[in-house]
């Protein structure tokens, strides 16, 4: 995990030890990310390999000098996709806002 490159922006896609990854990923894939594993330990469960391998990650780029945090403009707009991904009927809600307040 240590030789992972960390500053170029990247996407990580895990895969259930049952089904694992589409080969469509795999074959796309420039590249593999495996946690150490020490003991008897053969397989863990996803949760825990992502979030092992999101604070190794994490952990590296807040001791780096890369400027990796998002800017309060992609903040926002990161904010308010999630909202509409989030409530209920938000085509709706906006329409009414909007037949309200015309801009």
């Amino acid at each position: 995990m240590e030789v992972f490159d960390i500053s170029k922006p990247s996407t990580l896609f895990f895969g259930t030890q049952r089904d694992g990854l589409s080969k469509e990923i795999l074959q796309r894939a420039d590249g593999f990310l495996k946690i150490p594993m020490v003991g008897f330990t053969e397989s863990l469960n996803i949760s825990v390999s992502v979030a092992i391998i999101i604070q190794n990650l994490t952990n590296r780029l807040r001791h780096s000098s890369i400027d990796w945090r998002l800017s309060e403009e992609e903040m926002l707009v990161k904010r308010l996709a999630w909202a509409k991904n989030s409530i209920k009927e938000i085509k709706r809600i906006e329409a009414r806002y909007f037949e309200e307040n015309p801009v």
